[in-house]
């Protein structure tokens, strides 16, 4: 999460902090410890994934070289996907304290969603684009896809409840900060060059592979707003819908099969994930133990 979404949280909890400074004193009955717990559906905005390593190699189905093979002539590869996802599940659990018409709460929430990767292109490092083949009759089977994106969350949040609006329904507004843990679960590639004039011809040494389940931590920014229904007078059922945003994915991986490992065999790739942005909605419930 970047800074200025830190300080746009932060003046959120100021203003709702200024906003009628003389009515919460005025409202009592209203204090004491609650736990609560929320399930319902989130949506996740696209994903741009982006990604380089330092492969030399010229591959057989290239045009940018003669020889198939290292090559003086390249440096490395970027590549783009777009990453489309599913509407998916969250829930959440949640401790706090009321204050009046404010409340403090600690919650840690789980959001997951399928994700479905779709290819943009691949440049060399420089930038420049390889020409398509003329008469090569070399090919690559190269495959790649992501199954799953998983965000578990642990924030602080702060509500202000609307009590004189209705009598036993109790809209509300909240910011929040916290962190994210993000998995990016079954990252694969893989690709593998045929001849399909000559099925003989041993191409093995230009094959690669990478199994890998991507995860990184990151600043989260959290906006609520729901409305909760007294069906006693300790326990609540509401709505709460929530915005949040999270910082970039990076991670540094290694493949399981290269044709750079003759060279090192620890051979790595980067790649960066753009920050998620999730909405979520879900049925909640409260439970109020008072002081």
């Amino acid at each position: 999460m970047t800074f200025s979404t830190v300080r746009l949280c932060m003046v959120a909890a100021i203003v709702m902090g200024l906003a009628a400074p003389g009515e919460a004193s005025a409202e009592t009955g209203r204090s004491g410890w609650y736990v609560g717990g929320g399930i319902g559906a989130n949506w996740t905005n696209q994903l741009d994934q982006a990604g380089w390593n330092r492969d030399i190699y010229c591959y057989p189905d290239s045009t940018a070289c003669a020889t198939p093979g290292p090559s003086t002539d390249i440096q490395g590869y970027r590549w783009m996907y777009n990453l489309d996802m599913d509407a998916g599940s969250a829930f959440e659990i949640s401790v706090g304290r009321m204050f009046n018409r404010w409340r403090l709460e600690l919650s840690a929430a789980q959001r997951n969603n399928a994700i479905e990767q779709k290819f943009r292109r691949v440049t060399f490092l420089d930038r420049s684009v390889d020409t398509p083949p003329s008469g090569n009759t070399v090919t690559s089977n190269a495959m790649a896809r992501i199954d799953d994106l998983t965000t578990r969350t642990l924030s602080v949040n702060a509500y202000y409840d609307f009590t004189d609006v209705f009598e036993r329904i109790t809209p509300y507004v909240g910011v929040g900060l916290g962190v994210a843990f993000v998995e990016i679960s079954g990252v694969h590639f893989s690709a593998r060059y045929k001849d399909s004039a000559d099925p003989a011809r041993d191409l093995s040494e230009f094959d690669s592979r990478q199994d890998a389940d991507i995860s990184d931590t990151v600043f989260v920014g959290n906006f609520h707003a729901g409305a909760d229904y007294s069906l006693t007078a300790e326990t609540l059922l509401g709505v709460k819908l929530t915005y949040s945003l999270m910082g970039d994915v990076e991670h540094t991986g290694r493949y399981q099969m290269h044709p750079m490992h003759a060279q090192d065999p620890a051979f790595p790739n980067h790649n960066a994930f753009s920050g998620p942005r999730q909405f979520s909605a879900m049925l909640t419930l409260k439970y109020l133990f008072g002081d």
